[in-house]
């Protein structure tokens, strides 16, 4: 009797700890992921506007937390901005595990894994797509110890229990058996989880009894702990709740003043426009009519700011809309090479020759916005002339087959424009295409942006490549053909 008593109770023990383990251990990772996500949503602006400083404020504040062993801000090509340390040493260092798109189910979601007693935590940093990650490894000596002591605890009540039984299996009677039994009924149900299971024994003033008193007390004891685990998860996750709605409101009322702002900057551009039109062709002296045409440069410069911004506005808001017609994708071209090539007269760049190799013999007919693919090849031709000192700018069309099939239904219009100039620095290459990407001080880094978006609400691509003999870049967009 007493060996399958005694090997009961390690069986217990062993089930017992292993369940209380993966409970504490998954109530650990919940509010490590809960602290590191909110780090993430306070972690936001400092990092859109890759302010050091308040980089390293917010880091220090998170990291309080003395569970914390360290703490990364990436940007979302692994690159550190900030460890939190005062020289920040591992700036521009590359983390690769936090980019391991294979670990987790979605981009946005946070990425947790345990190596070496430690617990790391990477998290997205997220505005209206991700624009960084932070990394935290929270020590596991914290939970190493609650564990230690469960198992002291467990060996303790193992020991005692075993103790118990034994000498109960050798010097008393058949009348234990039966709330041994009920002890051993009730073991069973909280190592099933269950525990509403009955274990005083108030018939009895002995050992038995004081057993069943103190096991019912450490059942109270766990589910007090449970309950209080679900409290904190409950608490972490209604704080998270309210930082996202705070943030939500923040955001709006930023787009809200950005949009008024940029409203009521184009109100009095349209009057400067007109004016210096009246004003030069009334001027007859030269130098002053040369001032008047920096004005209307300017004015037209800070009207596609405000028309960039706007338009910025709308695609974050989900707010752009098409006005679809059916025209000929060559004649727009045509149309907007000659009014490149009048620019380029009047600015006196003579170094630069605009080319145009339309396909042959072909109209090439998309049903799409017209005002906003002239925006697009005014944006990728623009961006050439400007980053083109001298040489040539090569626009070309032509009609390819996606890959689908060799019926029409498949084929699509492709634009490109090659330049010679200084091709795309390797640095801007992989964000090309998002807000603010640019190393010149001659743009504002949306064009590219408001391209992409535009192209593909008209259910396109658009890429760009430096060309393969190491002079310029080639940048090109498709467009569905209207059957």
């Amino acid at each position: 009797m007493v060996i399958p008593v005694v090997i009961f109770s390690v069986v217990f023990e062993i089930t017992f700890y292993s369940i209380s383990r993966n409970e504490i251990l998954e109530a650990y990772k919940k509010e490590a992921v809960s602290l590191i996500s909110l780090a993430s949503q306070e972690l936001r602006n400092p990092l859109y506007r890759l302010d050091l400083d308040a980089l390293e404020h917010t880091i220090q504040n998170i990291k309080q937390n003395p569970d914390i062993q360290s703490l990364y801000v990436t940007l979302p090509d692994g690159r550190i901005v900030a460890d939190g340390t005062s020289e920040n040493k591992y700036y521009n260092k590359t983390l690769s595990d936090c980019i391991d798109t294979q670990a987790r189910r979605s981009p946005y979601e946070p990425l947790v894994e345990i190596k070496n007693d430690v617990l790391r935590v990477c998290a997205p940093v997220v505005i209206t797509e991700k624009i960084g990650m932070v990394r935290a490894d929270f020590s596991l000596a914290p939970l190493n110890d609650i564990l230690n002591n469960l198992i002291m605890t467990l060996i303790m009540i193992g020991g005692i229990i075993s103790i118990i039984v034994i000498i109960v299996g050798l010097f008393i009677s058949r009348s234990i058996s039966k709330p041994i039994l009920k002890l051993k009924h009730a073991a069973n149900e909280i190592s099933k989880g269950n525990f509403n299971v009955d274990i005083k024994e108030t018939s009895r003033n002995d050992e038995i009894a004081e057993l069943s008193s103190q096991f019912n007390t450490m059942k109270q004891s766990i589910v007090s702990t449970n309950e209080n685990l679900n409290k904190l998860v409950k608490d972490r996750t209604r704080e998270l709740e309210i930082a996202n709605e705070e943030l939500k409101n923040q955001e709006k009322m930023q787009k809200e003043f950005i949009n008024i702002a940029a409203h009521e900057l184009r109100t009095p551009i349209q009057p400067i426009l007109g004016l210096s039109e009246v004003l030069r062709s009334e001027e007859e002296d030269e130098g002053k009519r040369g001032l008047i045409d920096v004005i209307s440069r300017n004015a037209i410069r800070l009207e596609r700011l405000a028309q960039d911004i706007l338009d910025v506005t709308r695609i974050e808001s989900q707010l752009l809309r098409l006005n679809k017609q059916k025209f000929n994708l060559n004649s727009l071209v045509l149309s907007i090479m000659e009014e490149y090539k009048k620019e380029i007269g009047d600015n006196d760049r003579s170094d630069i020759k605009l080319l145009y190799n339309p396909i042959e013999g072909k109209d090439i007919i998309v049903d799409a916005d017209r005002g906003r693919i002239t925006q697009v090849v005014s944006n990728l031709l623009g961006n050439a002339v400007k980053f083109t000192e001298e040489g040539t700018i090569m626009v070309s069309t032509e009609v390819k087959n996606d890959g689908g099939s060799s019926s029409n239904n498949n084929n699509i219009a492709v634009v490109s424009v090659k330049d010679t100039g200084s091709g795309i620095d390797p640095e801007i290459m992989p964000r090309l295409f998002t807000k603010f990407s640019s190393k010149s001080r001659k743009g504002t880094g949306l064009g590219l942006f408001i391209s992409k978006s535009i192209i593909e609400t008209h259910g396109g691509k658009i890429w760009a490549e430096n060309n393969i003999d190491g002079k310029g870049a080639t940048f090109s967009f498709s467009l569905p053909l209207f059957n």
